[in-house]
């Protein structure tokens, strides 16, 4: 493979990235119909824009506020929220870099193109990385479109503040580069099964330093930069010079050293002899239990809980399993790109949307158990319990609606979709009874979408 670089060549691979992504972002049953596809996106926009106008009103009862404040109160915490606000952007850009190169993956298609067309190892490299900064960027976007207005809380003249708003996003893009480059820097030297696990580490111990971060030592630095002489606007241009020459070099030593090429294609499943549960499907439980994400996940609790009986003993670790038990039933993200090259034949065993959907629930029922004891140990209820079954059918159905292979970002959409659904359902948690119907209407969702399933599949 040749070593050289050719910006028309680089266009080319991301003009073929983009192209099938969106051939296969909507290429499925449920997306055949213009009232399935219009009803999702109305719904969509209604949490958007609810949301969008949920902060409008908690921004105006801040800014009248504001306006009563004297002009050196008004400074410090003009000065203080800037301040958080690129550091909320690094920390984001960083958990969006971690989801992004976990779930954006080329699909079989991306890969043959890239692989037997004569691209150097540089220009795919390089193409791949900037198509997963594009689809950050448009998730940030959206993000900003909802938080730009409190930008009004910061005292500063319109250019300031378009200055302002052009630094955000050279933090956030320094922000990716930075863990890109380090990503780069210590896993060039391992492949295969010693990359993912490292690259699992790494992802840990970067979330942990992050999480921090956030939690501590982002308030600390917000408060020193309040008490800065400098202005919003000296403090605004120093940040973005810094974020543009730690962007800038990030980039550069990953494409001088790093440009490796590490595409091919990944095994999400592995071997694991089961006990045949006697549940209606036999290819149900393997089919969640076999997946990759399944143990990456366990092997996330168990390192936070260890670190939480480390720091805060039992108890801690107890309220720990109270959040982390429930959302374990992501891992059913994966359940319908397992499954769906063997639909085809579910005919022939007799099997019905009815049968599976029992099956899955059945499944529900054994994997949320730590979550049942651990709801009535600590809390003597099963909101947990009922909390994870409905995260467990939200992250499945975001599974069928866009799964893994048939789009280059469809995991990472059905990541973000996964997880706007456990936020709305962590409100209904604190209102008795109310998980039940929301499971009533996830489950009747899950069996319109696998009669849809099995009609194509005929």
């Amino acid at each position: 493979m040749k070593n050289s670089t050719s910006s028309a060549n680089i266009l080319c691979l991301m003009k073929f990235f983009f192209n099938d992504t969106f051939h296969g972002l909507f290429n499925r049953p449920f997306f055949k119909s213009r009232v399935n596809r219009y009803g999702l996106a109305v719904l969509l926009i209604c949490i958007y824009l609810g949301y969008f106008y949920l902060n409008m009103v908690q921004l105006s009862s801040l800014s009248t506020n504001a306006v009563e404040a004297d002009e050196t109160t008004r400074l410090l915490a003009g000065k203080m929220t800037l301040s958080s606000y690129f550091n909320v952007v690094f920390i984001l850009g960083t958990f969006m870099f971690i989801l992004i190169n976990a779930t954006v993956s080329l699909n079989r298609n991306s890969l043959f193109f890239a692989k037997t067309l004569p691209f150097s190892e540089r220009e795919v490299n390089i193409s791949q990385r900037l198509f997963k900064l594009c689809v950050a960027l448009v998730f940030f976007e959206l993000l900003m479109i909802i938080v730009a207005p409190a930008l009004k809380l910061i005292p500063m003249q319109w250019g300031t503040a378009l200055l302002v708003l052009l630094t955000l996003h050279t933090v956030f893009i320094a922000s990716f580069w930075l863990l890109d480059c380090l990503h780069a820097a210590v896993l060039h030297r391992f492949s295969g099964i010693q990359r993912s696990v490292c690259s699992f580490v790494l992802d840990l111990l970067l979330i942990g330093a992050v999480t921090f971060h956030l939690m501590k030592t982002r308030f600390q630095v917000d408060l020193w930069v309040s008490t800065l002489s400098y202005s919003i606007l000296t403090i605004t241009l120093l940040v973005l010079l810094t974020s543009l020459a730690v962007g800038g070099i990030a980039y550069l030593l990953h494409a001088i050293f790093f440009a490796r090429n590490h595409l091919y294609v990944r095994q999400n499943y592995f071997k694991l002899g089961l006990p045949a549960f006697n549940i209606g499907l036999a290819t149900t439980m393997p089919a969640i239990i076999r997946s990759k994400n399944f143990l990456y996940f366990w092997a996330l609790l168990a390192v936070m809980s260890v670190g939480a009986w480390y720091q805060v003993g039992w108890e801690g670790t107890f309220q720990l399993w109270l959040f982390l038990f429930p959302v374990l039933g992501v891992v059913t993200i994966t359940y319908a790109d397992a499954t769906l090259a063997v639909r085809k034949v579910y005919g022939l065993y007799r099997i019905h949307p009815l049968m599976e959907l029992a099956s899955l629930f059945g499944v529900a029922i054994i994997l949320m158990a730590p979550a049942l004891y651990i709801g009535i140990v600590e809390t003597n209820s099963l909101n947990p319990y009922m909390y994870g079954i409905n995260i467990f059918f939200a992250a499945t159905i975001a599974g069928f609606l866009f799964p893994k292979s048939q789009s280059n970002i469809n995991e990472t959409i059905a990541s973000v979709l996964t997880i706007i659904l456990i936020v709305l359902l962590s409100v209904l948690v604190s209102i008795d009874g109310a998980l039940y119907p929301a499971l009533a209407v996830l489950l009747s969702v899950l069996y319109i979408i696998l009669k849809k399933e099995y009609e194509v599949a005929k």
